[in-house]
């Protein structure tokens, strides 16, 4: 397994801009492996992603490349300017706060920072990985997907019940994602775990994309009777972010992109 590993990295070396497809017996060829181990590795990055077969039997590569690219791009880039927003919030309304990216149809949390209650939600710890339809983060994050990703998305998902207040009908979260669209924001009411509640607001980078989501964790008791104001202030906070990561890089704030089919 260990011997397999190490080769993946000089396979992989070997796909540049200059020469973006291999066949098998080139690469068997260029790094000295039996043709039959190579197939195997190839087969096996093809099928993590990592690389895509073409029609005339040859290896570019794949979309979990770019997939990846772009979660490292919103962990790394959306993190540095998020956090002085996060560090606002925490010291104005004391509760703890998350900044979360989607990775392969789970939620990342990338940072967060616990409140100061007395009695306050620990919440998920950074580089944590949950499901989506039961947190505010993931449903923001699912709400910006074009509709047949979503539609492909919602046909393999496994909406797990977590608590009596967790939405498992696909048409019911459907519905939902689309509400939040409508309102920049969503929110889990005790869908995760039972009496914590959440609100969670967009992230875009300076095109206008979705790539992360900011997030504020609430006890019920606290959550429901300003529930409006910690509203306004999450999406409010993710606007700032979004500011600062447009800022960063020398380009002027977008709106967040509708979705294709979107209205």
């Amino acid at each position: 397994m260990l011997q397999t590993i190490q080769k993946i990295g000089p396979v992989l070396d070997l796909f540049t801009p200059e020469r973006p497809e291999w066949g098998v017996a080139e690469v068997a060829e260029k790094l000295g492996l039996p043709r039959s181990s190579t197939h195997a590795i190839l087969a096996s990055l093809a099928d993590t992603g990592l690389l895509a077969p073409t029609a005339r039997g040859r290896y570019r590569v794949g979309w979990r490349i770019a997939e990846l690219s772009e979660t490292l791009r919103a962990s790394l880039d959306v993190r540095a300017q998020a956090a002085p927003v996060l560090r606002e919030l925490v010291g104005t309304f004391g509760e703890t706060v998350h900044l979360a990216v989607m990775e392969r149809d789970k939620v990342l949390y990338v940072d967060k920072i616990v409140g100061n209650h007395m009695v306050n939600v620990l919440g998920a710890r950074v580089g944590a990985q949950l499901d989506a339809h039961c947190t505010a983060v993931g449903k923001v994050l699912l709400a910006q997907r074009d509709p047949a990703d979503l539609d492909r998305w919602l046909a393999q998902a496994e909406l797990r019940r977590l608590t009596p207040a967790t939405v498992t009908d696909p048409a019911m979260l459907r519905n939902e994602l689309h509400q939040v669209r409508v309102a920049g924001c969503a929110f889990d009411i005790g869908e995760a775990v039972a009496e914590v509640h959440c609100v969670a607001a967009p992230v875009t980078d300076d095109r206008g994309v979705v790539v992360a989501a900011v997030s504020m964790t609430v006890p019920a008791s606290r959550f429901l009777p300003r529930k409006a104001e910690l509203k306004r202030a999450v999406i409010a906070a993710g606007g700032r972010i979004s500011a600062r990561v447009a800022a960063a890089t020398g380009a002027t704030p977008r709106p967040a992109r509708r979705r294709k089919g979107t209205h």
